[in-house]
């Protein structure tokens, strides 16, 4: 395949990428997470600081928060310190949907790194042929074009967490300076983004370096060099993306769980380093505390259970229901032709290990935790197209069928589920799977269209229903039966936690509309309706 001819099908890839994206932007108002996100990346624009939050780096942040603040946005110091979710308080409409699709336009930097990592590594493995296919089932993803969509940090921890496992796995086949370079910049970069990447990307690598073991390697001298040439760089990268911070160890946002690792290593900290100052000691306190907040758990919904610890099956379960089912048939059909083609070996091991490392947490909390499989799936599905022509045939096949799911699920990328769980999709998962409060502006507009001026309404998410235009909302607490208009997001109708109201007595009422894939909505003419 020509190479101008490649270049130009990488080009459209992306740009129908970023044109899918595109198209969501004013359907689907912010998401739980999105202003939380925006608004750290805008304390840095603004104060050149960054405090208010540790669980997450602040690179991410300034990329979304870059576009909305040269646009104008701001928020207010009283607003930083009380509650720095609340941004877009007093500002018009058409200045929120403006300066939120500029934030979620600041995601799409990372599209182009996604499909041209995909096609470098695939094309590396299988050739270019397979290699774009590799990009092109990687850019299908519904789950991809989801969070690529959004203001927040997964999509971009899946890409950084992909460049960095590729240049690993560069340095592990061929030792050397350059790629012992290239991979600490990337994994500086990964960690930047999301501290994901700090239990995702050494696991990876580590594994790689176990693959290619008896490779010639240097002597040990050079070995030692390289690798204190890495921690250096990797190490002066985040510490910059930390803007040179150097201080004591921030107070704890979670406090450590006895007798879990995290209040070992807090202890171990404090006997040596005590209050002295360190570089970059937001990244330490976010470590520890990412580390406090799994020990702790957080309520999560699995198969109609609600659990503070969540499952070891949930990831398992989560990638059965959420991924395209032709997608899951090639990795199932790569698996088993690995033996004749063992360079498939690299990806599917990618993949395990992000598997297996969320399947040991506690944050059952969204296929997002593991969006960075995606790219790794299709890399290992892509090997296909280079078999056999039978199997060659069968893998486009299944290539077109994943390409039409992604399309008929436009623009509802976040509540993708396939067929397993299609039309019942709350049986299984909830939360950021489904329901991340993305529908409030459809409901809005349901509103409109319907001439309903009162609604009693139970709401999942940031956003507040007023400054979309819902202006006659009343809540809808637990022992309420009202007559009129009800709208509940389903995560509040399923997963009835100690903080909400219980809805339960909604659950055997048929709602007269599902306004998008989250909120439902029920018409009571009187009480014993």
């Amino acid at each position: 395949m020509p190479p101008r001819l490649i270049g130009c099908a990488l080009a459209l890839l992306i740009g129908l990428f970023g044109l899918r994206c595109f198209r969501t932007w004013r359907v689907f108002n912010d998401t739980t997470d999105e202003s939380g996100h925006i608004a750290c990346g805008l304390e840095v624009w603004q104060t050149g600081r960054y405090t208010l939050e540790t669980q997450h780096p602040p690179l991410a942040h300034m990329v979304l928060a870059l576009p909305p603040f040269l646009a104008g946005l701001r928020q207010s110091e009283e607003n930083r310190r009380t509650n720095h979710h609340l941004l877009w308080t007093t500002s018009e409409p058409e200045f929120y949907w403006r300066t939120l699709s500029l934030a979620r336009f600041g995601n799409l930097i990372f599209a182009p790194f996604l499909v041209g990592y995909v096609y470098v590594w695939g094309r590396a493995l299988y050739g270019p042929a397979a290699g774009l296919g590799a990009a092109a089932l990687a850019s299908l993803s519904p789950n991809l074009l989801a969070h690529a969509s959004l203001a927040t940090l997964d999509f971009g921890a899946a890409v950084t967490t992909l460049a960095a496992a590729y240049h690993f796995w560069r340095w592990s086949r061929e030792p050397g300076l350059r790629n012992c370079l290239l991979a600490a910049l990337a994994f500086g970069v990964a960690v930047l983004v999301k501290l994901s990447a700090v239990f995702f990307v050494p696991a990876i690598a580590a594994v790689f370096f176990l693959l290619a073991r008896r490779r010639q390697w240097p002597g040990w001298r050079t070995a030692v060099k390289h690798g204190a040439l890495f921690v250096g760089v990797a190490g002066l990268g985040i510490w910059a993306g930390y803007l040179f911070d150097v201080g004591p160890l921030p107070p704890a946002e979670i406090p450590p769980v006895a007798g879990t690792s995290g209040q070992y290593l807090e202890s171990a900290y404090q006997v040596l380093i005590g209050s002295g100052a360190i570089p970059a000691p937001r990244l330490a306190r976010g470590i520890l505390d990412v580390l406090a907040h799994n020990a702790r758990g957080h309520p999560c919904y699995l198969l109609g259970r609600v659990s503070q610890f969540g499952w070891w099956y949930y990831f398992p379960v989560a990638l059965a229901v959420k991924t395209t089912i032709p997608l899951l048939l090639l990795v199932a059909m790569a698996v088993w032709t690995l033996p004749k083609r063992p360079e498939t070996a690299a990806p599917l091991v990618a993949a395990a290990v992000i598997l297996a490392i969320g399947m040991a947490s506690h944050m059952d909390l969204g296929i997002r935790y593991i969006l960075a499989i995606y790219p790794f799936l299709a890399l290992a599905a892509a090997g296909l197209f280079a078999g056999p022509r039978v199997v060659a045939g069968i893998a486009l096949a299944l290539a077109a069928w994943h390409g039409a799911e992604s399309l008929l699920a436009h623009p509802d990328y976040l509540a993708y589920f396939n067929q397993i769980a299609r039309g019942r999709e709350e049986r299984f998962l909830l939360d950021s799977n489904l329901d991340w409060g993305q529908d409030l502006e459809r409901l809005r507009r349901y509103l409109e269209a319907n001439h309903i001026s009162t609604v009693y309404l139970s709401y999942f998410g940031a956003a507040d229903p007023r400054r979309l235009g819902i202006h006659g909302v009343r809540p809808l607490s637990s022992d309420a039966r009202p007559t009129g208009w009800v709208a509940a997001s389903v995560n509040h109708l399923f997963a009835t936690r100690p903080d909400q109201a219980d809805l339960t007595w909604l659950k055997g009422r048929r709602p007269v509309a599902r306004v998008g894939k989250s909120i439902l909505v029920y018409h009571f003419s009187g009480h014993g309706s």
